[in-house]
């Protein structure tokens, strides 16, 4: 009797998986898609906060007018980034052209927008005429095409740094990537712009402390090893406090410090050098 009763009890709560009945009101949608990020989306906000540190600092220089059109240029290539490196019907030899061509789309577009209220026939024009100036050892100074040219390279940046995190799973190579771009702009304007290289720089520590986390706990899960389930929040909050102790005492460091004994003997050292040469 005893038996029967548990057996009764184990059959209500652990419900057979063939039973139809019971599915009916869960079937899922085959249109139903599901939205979600593996690596976690604070992941993508870092990646986020990378990229656009990058290009706010382009923005600040002021290579070009409207050059504020490139923040959504930049938000659709970190996103198509994402879509094409989390499929896998198609590989990169096919998915690469097509985010190019989807970007010189999107980026002739938008110039076309700005500069000559929607013409391309217009745009196409001053391109050809451009080129016809560069070819023959003129100068092409068109606004439109050094805007066309930042638009893209903003798309591609982003949609590369999507890629680089989350295909190939270098997360340096994208921090290299963009730290390129960033001193080139910051080494171009006498204000400095430091606030931009601080989110940069506190981002990319996160990020890379972020993914490199997400990296051991999937080795622990295969091997069968046991962590903590809020190691997460703790490895983060810890790393995020190291990156701001590490950005404030290099920020309060002396620079430009000179040790003058040691200055002495290299300049004795230089001069013995260049005397017995």
């Amino acid at each position: 009797m005893h038996d029967a009763a548990v057996e009764r009890l184990s059959k209500l709560i652990t419900k057979p998986d063939n039973d139809d009945s019971g599915n009916k009101g869960y079937q899922r949608n085959p249109l139903q898609v599901q939205i979600r990020l593996a690596e976690g989306w604070f992941s993508l906000f870092l990646l986020a906060a990378v990229v656009y540190s990058t290009i706010w600092c382009v923005q600040a220089v002021g290579w070009v007018d409207h050059l504020n059109g490139i923040s959504l240029t930049t938000a659709i290539g970190l996103i198509v980034g994402v879509v094409a490196a989390k499929q896998q019907r198609f590989s990169r030899w096919a998915i690469h052209p097509m985010a190019i061509t989807f970007g010189l789309l999107l980026t002739y577009w938008q110039t076309a927008g700005v500069f000559y209220q929607g013409s391309s026939g217009q745009l196409a024009h001053v391109i050809q005429t451009w080129y016809t100036t560069v070819t023959h050892g003129g100068v092409g100074d068109e606004d439109a095409i050094f805007f066309l040219f930042i638009s893209e390279l903003s798309f591609l940046l982003a949609y590369l740094s999507a890629w680089l995190v989350y295909r190939t799973r270098n997360p340096w190579l994208m921090i290299v990537a963009n730290a390129v771009v960033l001193l080139i702009n910051l080494s171009a304007t006498d204000n400095g712009y430091v606030f931009f290289l601080v989110v940069f720089l506190i981002s990319s520590l996160l990020l890379v402390l972020r993914f490199n986390l997400y990296e051991s706990v999937r080795r622990w899960q295969r091997q069968g090893l046991r962590y903590a389930d809020d190691i997460g929040w703790d490895v983060m909050q810890a790393g995020a406090l190291i990156s701001i102790a590490i950005l404030i005492v290099s920020w309060i460091l002396p620079w430009g410090y000179t040790n003058m004994a040691a200055a002495q003997v290299l300049g004795a050292g230089g001069r013995k050098s260049s005397k017995s040469g």
